[in-house]
């Protein structure tokens, strides 16, 4: 089993920025890779973009890093790193209270990207299960 995580592109080119190498973290509000990364972190996992259909399965990478970011003067050091717009959805806002910041090395791009199969096992809108060689 190999974990995909989901990235909504719907708005903004996240999994584009993260194959260039210019986003270099993956955030979120709450921890919702706490139960993935128990077993995962520091391993390579797949990075499906979503927002457009199926999830489709564009690049790998290793998350080896999870930080807990409690104020916006911290989130402002971070920032330039997460590709976050300012003033987005993503942003920091005046109600946020933590924002979770998974730090993604050694990207690979997916040389045929592929549609997540919707037989994978899936855990929410956050990440899936996928088996080599599923159906399609």
């Amino acid at each position: 089993m190999t974990p995909v995580l989901f990235i909504n592109c719907l708005h903004e080119r996240f999994v584009d920025w993260i194959i260039g190498g210019l986003k270099l973290y993956e955030t979120r509000t709450r921890n919702t890779l706490k139960s993935l990364l128990a077993q995962y972190l520091g391993k390579r996992i797949l990075i499906a973009e979503t927002g457009h259909g199926a999830p489709l399965v564009r690049c790998s990478a290793v998350i080896d890093e999870i930080v807990a970011v409690y104020d916006q003067a911290a989130w402002e050091d971070y920032l330039e790193q997460t590709w976050i717009p300012c003033g987005s959805t993503y942003d920091w806002k005046p109600t946020t209270k933590v924002k979770y910041l998974y730090h993604l090395k050694d990207v690979h791009p997916i040389a045929k990207p592929f549609r997540l199969p919707k037989a994978c096992r899936r855990h929410g809108r956050v990440w899936a299960e996928y088996e080599w060689g599923c159906a399609l």
